[in-house]
């Protein structure tokens, strides 16, 4: 008997949608079990023990945000794809946005095909198992080799790692949402770096911040690292530094 690829739970109250996809994952040789209720899953969650949760959004009783919640809390190790189709007035893009706020891993919008499904699942399981940490990183610089240096450093470390180039992508994007750490870099074109720690502090309190800065100069960068502290950074590195200082500064910060 082949081992299934990975065990996974599909949660929505469409019994028909949920034997379409535990079908369709059988078909790829995944474990597959389906509930019908948040409550039912949140229950047998720990007899269960799944690597992926595929849940809906909008069902009643504990709904699809509140579950993620929940479960992005007692089971953190635990991968997470949301789907919702929306209705009525609510729009799918506003659930499954809402859905990364509170710790979806990935979204996915009903109804969808099997070529689509597929690889998210693939790819978010393959982000959970061959990151150790399954912490969340983003490092933000408009330096293409300080991104690529960092990102590959992070992954190779454990972390789930992404990159931007600017705020303003950031902002764009859903890059930002249930991550654990960014390191931003002050000087960039755009909103910045003392604006963007300024807009994550207010709006993702419980995000770490690492402010980076080489600055113009000596002085600039000592000013510029004071200034991103006063605001809101939980630490300042100035650059260039060493990798090791860096793995440090991220230790402690994810650890407090």
């Amino acid at each position: 008997m082949v081992e299934p690829l990975a065990n996974i739970l599909v949660i929505d109250d469409s019994p028909t949608v949920c034997k379409l996809v535990t079908y369709v994952l059988a078909e790829r040789n995944y474990q597959a079990t389906e509930v019908y209720d948040m409550e039912s899953a949140l229950e047998l969650f720990e007899l269960i023990a799944p690597d992926l949760v595929l849940t809906d959004i909008l069902m009643p009783g504990i709904g699809g945000l509140a579950g993620i919640s929940i479960m992005r809390k007692k089971w953190p190790d635990t991968a997470i794809i949301a789907m919702s189709a929306g209705a009525g007035n609510i729009n799918s893009l506003d659930t499954l946005t809402a859905a990364r706020r509170v710790g979806a891993d990935a979204v996915i919008k009903k109804p969808f095909k099997p070529e689509e499904l597929y690889p998210l699942v693939e790819k978010t399981l393959k982000l959970y198992k061959e990151s150790s940490k399954h912490k969340r990183v983003l490092v933000i610089d408009d330096s293409s080799t300080i991104r690529m240096m960092l990102s590959r450093e992070l992954t190779s470390c454990g972390f789930i790692c992404k990159s931007a180039a600017s705020m303003e992508e950031v902002l764009s994007s859903d890059d930002i949402v249930g991550l654990d750490l960014v390191i931003i870099d002050i000087f960039m074109p755009g909103i910045g770096g003392i604006g963007g720690i300024q807009h994550i502090r207010k709006n993702w309190p419980d995000i770490k911040i690492i402010a980076i800065s080489g600055g113009w100069g000596s002085s600039e960068s000592n000013d510029a690292l004071s200034a991103a502290e006063k605001i809101g950074a939980d630490a300042t590195l100035k650059k260039p530094f060493e990798m090791a200082v860096l793995g440090a500064t991220i230790d402690t910060l994810l650890e407090s």
